[in-house]
């Protein structure tokens, strides 16, 4: 909960119409299968990211922005944050 989350250079994040998109800047078109859609949720997490801000602040920050069960919350956005250190989005430090 103490790491510090980054934000990998290599990627680009748009928002069109009413969707998230993380888009990887890839090697080939073959690597385009890695483009992620975010929720809102994840979205919100995405932009929190700083490469300062810890993970428990994180966290706290979206308990406050969304009205839902704070365990489910806080379990989704480990969830998000698992997936997206491993497709190396985003860096722990």
């Amino acid at each position: 909960m103490d790491t510090i989350l980054k934000k990998s250079e290599n990627v680009i994040f748009r928002k069109i119409e009413d969707e998230y998109i993380l888009v990887p800047m890839v090697a080939t078109v073959a690597d385009v299968e890695s483009i992620f859609t975010l929720s809102e949720t994840g979205a919100a997490v995405w932009e929190k990211i700083d490469g300062a801000k810890k993970l428990s602040d994180i966290i706290t920050d979206v308990k406050a922005e969304y009205e839902s069960d704070d365990k489910q919350i806080e379990g989704d956005i480990m969830a998000f944050v698992s997936e997206m250190v491993e497709a190396k989005l985003i860096e722990i430090s």
